[in-house]
């Protein structure tokens, strides 16, 4: 972290159930940004929900279904991933963009 920032509150500006917002400095910038934190074990929970979803889906595609559902829960469980990853290049250092 100190590679990124210059400081960081560790005292966040808010929390919710996913995650929550702490203030931060980027190194050699003169303005504060907003970083949005990941609780731990989140991601681990979105993708057991993911995964029961899918085996939900598989079920029922058995039924007289016209479309995969099971193609949409993978989709979904690939932009977790994804997003998290675009998120932390996009916002946390921006220059990798």
């Amino acid at each position: 972290m100190g590679e990124i920032f210059e400081n960081f509150d560790i005292n966040p500006l808010g929390s919710a159930s996913i995650a929550q917002v702490d203030q931060a400095r980027l190194r050699g910038d003169k303005n504060d940004v907003v970083v949005k934190v990941q609780h731990p074990g989140i991601q681990d929970l979105m993708m057991t929900d993911i995964r029961n979803l899918q085996a939900f889906v598989l079920y029922m595609q058995k039924a007289d279904i016209k479309f995969d559902l099971f193609s949409i829960t993978k989709e979904m469980e690939k932009q977790v991933s994804v997003f998290t990853l675009l998120f932390l290049a996009k916002h946390i250092c921006p220059s990798f963009m």
